[in-house]
């Protein structure tokens, strides 16, 4: 954290160009002598800088750490002697027996005692919704929720105390690292640039190469916006903060940027896009028509099987509890008695329970009456549940059910799968009392329904420029339709045999082409989110499962949700309190945000400093001094980047957000030469102004015809008149620069516009007052303020000229 926060490219920068400082100054100047007050300065900003982030890195690190104490410190029922007591879950021990109920998060893995049977999701491990019944020496795990039915069970293991940082790749840098050193070393080329110009002019027009070379090197330090790690740490850290309010703890400060960055997000089908809860949508006959027979049948076994043994059950007990819907069967429930049952199993692939039926029951439901007789109902997976029928009801007749039958069957069933439903089929026997000779009556279709946020999440995204991309281990039909639901394009859906049978470079193209990937194991999800970084893009991946944990370290951003798992948690960038997809689109404006404001400071400020740079030197040509020692520069700049401090919480416009931004330093020399050009030619313009006329003016007479003492006085008017001009210009401008358009786009933010007004009216109170000669400048004429203020309307038009002209060439000012 330390590293980070304070050795991070921007401050190493930073603390390289103070030691710079320092060994410029401890060498003997003639001019632009600052003794250790410009290394001081760019010490302290260090120091600021480093901490702003230390403090914000560790406020998210406590959030996380309250977020997994609160996890890992649930009560569970301990059994201690013969009594049930309550105990932080992290204190439990292997072999601790405890008591799981339904609603319970397991904390442990732990094995089930005798004779016990519970159901339980296991959705978040595997990512596959469905759920799975566990019995007596059986494990359940650790992140598995209990569904149903009550056990007691012996514990495992303990809750894991270490976060695996090994598993975690250096991901925190990858983005903003690299982003960070692109702007880096386009500050250093220029300034490798920008100094032998400085020591040539210098060189030539004083003689003394060795003074030069100094004054060249103190000269270059200025180039580096002094405030650079403070408003990036504000910045990235500010959003992260503004998340947190929306219920999103921010693990990782530096994914700010990646999160802003972002054009792909993958995400895992289940409790993401869906509700992970089953809806019955279809009940029909062998031939795929409506049929309420088919519902009676499947009504009597999941009551008698108990409507909470699985989802399914409760399914079909919400469909038949509308009170539109009179079934048959629900005015018998008393005339049927429970002979036994049999819990879903995963050999027969089916469930099923044997009633005895009082006389006239059987002829209620429309079946062939056999006073006395038991009624055996199946429900099952469709080839499991059509492989032990030999007979079919069509139109209340049978028929047999022959190859050609079972044909059928199929092709109705996958008629419903096409669009994503799971098809379950019901079959009964009123001769036998086995699953053998059974009828087949019908059809079960139950839909795992989309959150009605997800489709406005999923367009949210979408306008951000952010493609969703769905990775999920469910089958490839129900990962189709519940695309198709949402409008993410899924008409062409890769398999994970598909991908497997792949060239690397075949998948490479074919990845990239496709927006839905369905059947897929843990390993290939993160194949896929490894080849769309390949394709160059910033990939985000929402996962939960701890089968999700390789393509949360794979992707650039990790997000995973409040009920992951904690091997997901501890691996992921974000951490989403509330299951909201939308609330992943709000993290990427933040991110854009915070890179808007950002790059706003770096360019502004960077372009300022170049101009400056640029007017000092070319003021060696024509000045018999120097415009501005370089303390008073830096003490300006100083109060500029003060200033800039602000854009940290200034308005965006909806342009820069709408598309994915990348820190780099690509485009940055442009801006500068641009930008800084015109405020140089500015400044030469301010120079001849004051040389000519103000200064001599004010002195009473021309530099040349001073004494020492004149030529003192004429040297301090030059300095307040030059630096004022610029504190007014280089603060003006912020208005006119941080916006593609003044006047249609966003309004400034509050404490922009409070800056920039107190350094107006600041520098003009000291310029023209008697306090600027603690600063070694004169006190300069109130009429000169006019002259001022034509300067700056002048360069804020220059300026406008030239953002036209730039944004005519490129599609953003940052």
């Amino acid at each position: 954290m330390i590293r980070k926060s304070f050795f991070n490219p921007f401050s190493s920068l930073l603390l390289a160009l103070a030691g710079l400082a320092f060994l410029v100054d401890v060498l003997p100047q003639e001019e632009a002598q600052t003794g250790v007050f410009a290394p001081a300065v760019l010490f302290l900003m260090w120091l600021v800088g480093g901490l702003v982030r230390l403090f914000y890195e560790n406020e998210a690190k406590r959030s996380f750490d309250r977020h997994m104490f609160k996890a890992n410190h649930a009560a569970v029922w301990k059994r201690v002697d013969a009594c049930w007591i309550q105990v932080d879950a992290d204190r439990l021990v292997p072999g601790d027996v405890v008591r799981l109920y339904a609603g319970m998060l397991c904390p442990v893995d732990v094995t089930l005692a005798k004779g016990d049977q519970i159901l339980v999701s296991e959705s978040s491990l595997t990512g596959e919704s469905g759920q799975t019944a566990k019995r007596e020496g059986e494990t359940v795990r650790a992140g598995t929720t209990i569904v149903d039915g009550m056990a007691s069970a012996t514990v495992l293991t303990r809750i894991a105390e270490e976060q695996p940082v090994s598993r975690r790749r250096a991901r925190a840098g990858t983005q903003f690292g690299a982003g960070a050193k692109s702007i880096c070393a386009a500050l250093v080329r220029c300034m490798l640039i920008v100094l032998p110009v400085v020591i040539m002019i210098r060189g030539f027009v004083l003689g003394d190469w060795a003074q030069a070379l100094l004054f060249a090197l103190g000269t270059a330090v200025g180039l580096v916006p002094e405030m650079l790690p403070v408003v990036t740490s504000v910045c990235l850290s500010g959003s992260a903060h503004r998340l947190k309010n929306k219920q999103v703890i921010v693990k990782n400060v530096d994914a700010m940027e990646s999160l802003g960055s972002m054009d792909v997000v993958c995400v895992d089908k289940t409790g993401t896009l869906t509700e992970d809860a089953a809806v019955l949508e279809y009940y029909t006959d062998i031939l795929g028509n409506e049929s309420e027979q088919t519902l009676n049948l499947a009504y009597l076994e999941s009551i008698n099987q108990g409507a909470a043994a699985n989802q399914l059950n409760r399914a079909i007990a919400d469909a038949c509890a509308a009170p539109e819907l009179h079934l048959a069967a629900k005015g018998l429930g008393r005339a049927f008695t429970l002979h036994a049952s049999d819990p879903f199993d995963h050999v027969t692939k089916a469930s099923g329970v044997k009633l005895d039926a009082m006389p006239g029951a059987l002829g209620r439901l429309g079946l062939h009456v056999r006073p006395g007789a038991h009624l055996t109902i199946v429900k099952g997976e469709v080839e499991s549940v059509c492989a032990r029928c030999a007979w079919a009801n069509f139109k209340g007749g049978l028929v047999p059910m022959d190859a050609d039958g079972r044909r059928s069957a199929y092709e109705v069933a996958e008629d419903m799968r096409a669009d994503g439903i799971k098809v379950l089929a019901v079959a009964y026997s009123t001769t036998s009392t086995g699953w053998d000779d059974l009828v087949l009556c019908g059809f079960l279709g139950f839909f795992d329904r989309p959150k009605a946020s997800a489709r406005a999440a999923v367009q949210a995204l979408s306008d951000l420029s952010v493609e969703v991309r769905v990775l999920t281990g469910d089958s490839a039909s129900v990962a189709r339709s519940t695309c198709s639901r949402l409008g993410i394009p899924a008409d062409n859906v890769i398999t994970g045999a598909m991908l497997d049978a792949m060239e690397e470079s075949e998948a490479l193209v074919q990845v990239g082409r496709t927006r839905v990937f369905a059947e897929l194991t843990p390993s290939q999800k993160a194949q896929i989110v490894s080849l769309i970084r390949l394709s160059g893009h910033t990939v985000g991946y929402i996962g939960d499962g701890v089968n999700d944990v390789p393509a949360l370290t794979s992707a650039d951003v990790g997000i995973v949700v409040d009920s992951a798992a904690a091997e997901s948690k501890k691996v992921a960038d974000l951490v989403l309190l509330e299951r909201d997809l939308g609330v992943v689109a709000e993290g990427v404006s933040e991110g854009r945000t915070s890179f808007a404001n950002a790059s706003k400071y770096i360019r502004i400020a960077s372009s300022s400093n170049f101009g400056n740079i640029c007017s000092v030197a070319a003021s060696s040509i024509f000045l018999p001094f120097v415009p501005a020692t370089a303390a008073q520069l830096l003490l300006l700049n100083l109060c500029y980047d003060a200033t800039c401090l602000a854009l940290s919480w200034d308005n965006v416009d909806d342009a820069e957000i709408a598309r994915p931004k990348a820190w780099s330093g690509k485009g940055l020399g442009s801006f500068m030469l641009r930008f800084g050009f015109a405020s140089s030619a500015l400044d030469i313009i301010t120079f001849a102004i004051l040389f000519l006329g103000v200064c001599p003016a004010v002195c009473g007479a021309p530099f040349a015809a001073l004494d020492a003492a004149g030529r003192a006085a004429f040297i301090a008017t030059f300095q307040a008149g030059w630096l004022l001009e610029c504190a007014w210009t280089e603060s003006l401008v912020l208005l006119f620069l941080r916006t593609r358009n003044v006047r249609d786009g966003g309004r400034p933010c509050t404490p922009l516009v409070m800056m920039v007004t107190v350094m107006l009216v600041a520098s003009a109170l000291l310029a023209t007052s008697p306090a600027a000669q603690l600063l070694g400048l004169a006190t300069l004429p109130i009429w000169y303020l006019g002259i001022v203020a034509l300067l700056s309307v002048l360069y804020l038009v220059v300026v406008s000229t030239i953002k036209r002209v730039y944004l005519s060439r490129s599609s953003s000012l940052f």
